[in-house]
């Protein structure tokens, strides 16, 4: 009996090793890094709208270009998405697909929104403290998605997306992936500035959704939909491909660096080349230019132009363009010497579609136009040319058509 007991023994011992022998192989051939893609809001959820524009649509793209290019350069990444269609999902379902695939690094796509149309800009958030009261607003939104839920307050342990209080908890929180977030949230800003990004810095705000994530995790927001020129922007296949390729730009990086850390081979995957010398002039309007900004006081050029501007008659004006330049919307009428106008003198605002349009210089001279613009640029990044045919506006292409 006992020489059976130690026959069967011994027999199932071989039986381990043989199982281990076979499925060992398997499992470290599926042993990839895995990236997870996450595109905010769907379904019933929008997110931010602005004149038809859904957020939840733009993030999608997005993700699915950056997916896309992820699956095409990197065959030994695993590239998982939260979703890949219009669906619904709550933040603890997302979080549940990053922990489920012991991702590597999880990244969020979103847009921002603001109650200024003024507002502009790409951000990176990681999980922390929301330090100023914007950071606590964003996440505050994308938080609120919770609502939606039935019996959110169980659910999600008495958190409470629309009160303060319930954000203190990130004050103790010590995230053991928030180095990485970091560095990888600075690499991806730094990609942004690459394609001519305005660039709101790397911050920090309560996310449920990256809280419970197990793994380094950064909430990208793109831009303002409810700027008109970034929602167009943003709402472009152009658009969509140029932030996709800085995320996949700034992956390529992070990649490179946890490979080196991790001691495996070094990825030799390249980044992507953004070719932006040939963007469309409209696409630029919600950009910050690469400039080299002279140190002339704008209000002496300013005065400088208008005494080298010659003077048209009413005939003339009414059929020659002129152009100005843009610095910012406001949905009220703001008085000239607020801190808004930065010290800029002489500005003048026209009204369009219920919107206070606020503008400085008036040139026939287009040459001059751009010099301004170039000049202010330091004081207003979003700064951006228009053009006026009497009391009509045109597009800038139709105007210098023109004057050719």
């Amino acid at each position: 009996m006992k020489i059976l007991k130690k026959h069967l023994l011994v027999s199932h011992y071989y039986i381990i090793l043989a199982g281990l022998f076979l499925f060992t192989p398997v499992k470290a051939q599926d042993a990839r890094f895995t990236v997870v893609l996450d595109a905010g809001h769907g379904g019933h959820d929008p997110g931010a709208m602005s004149s038809g524009s859904r957020e939840k649509d733009i993030n999608l793209a997005v993700v699915l270009d950056l997916g896309s290019i992820i699956e095409q350069k990197f065959k030994d990444v695993k590239v998982v998405y939260t979703r890949k269609t219009d669906k619904y999902l709550t933040l603890q379902e997302r979080a549940d697909v990053v922990n489920d695939h012991h991702a590597d690094l999880f990244i969020c796509i979103h847009t921002n929104a603001s109650l200024s149309p003024a507002a502009y800009g790409a951000e990176t958030f990681t999980l922390g403290l929301a330090k100023t009261k914007a950071n606590l607003d964003v996440a505050m939104r994308e938080n609120s998605v919770i609502l939606l839920e039935e019996d959110y307050r169980t659910k999600y342990k008495g958190f409470d997306p629309k009160s303060i209080d319930s954000y203190i908890m990130f004050e103790f929180m010590q995230d053991k992936y928030i180095d990485r977030s970091v560095e990888f949230s600075s690499i991806i800003q730094k990609q942004f500035v690459n394609c001519q990004r305005t660039d709101r810095g790397v911050r920090q705000a309560g996310f449920w959704v990256l809280h419970r994530s197990a793994c380094p995790s950064v909430l990208v927001e793109l831009g303002f939909i409810t700027n008109p020129p970034e929602e167009r922007y943003l709402t472009s296949e152009r658009g969509q491909k140029e932030l996709a390729t800085a995320v996949f730009n700034a992956f390529v990086d992070y990649k490179r660096a946890h490979d080196k850390k991790s001691g495996h081979k070094i990825s030799s995957v390249s980044k992507i080349d953004q070719k932006l010398k040939d963007r469309d002039p409209e696409v630029k309007q919600s950009d910050t230019p690469v400039v080299t900004v002279q140190k002339h006081d704008i209000d002496t050029i300013l005065k400088q132009n208008k005494n080298k501007t010659p003077v048209l008659t009413p005939k003339q004006l009414s059929q020659t363009p002129v152009f100005k330049v843009q610095l910012f919307v406001s949905t009220k009428n703001t008085k000239p010497k607020t801190g808004e106008f930065k010290g800029v003198k002489d500005t003048e605002y026209f009204e369009e579609n219920g919107l206070n349009k606020y503008t400085v210089g008036l040139d026939s001279d287009y040459s001059k136009i751009v010099k301004i613009r170039k000049e202010i640029i330091r004081k207003f990044p979003n700064a951006f040319i228009i053009a006026f045919v009497g009391d009509k506006k045109i597009p800038v292409r139709e105007a210098l058509k023109l004057i050719k």
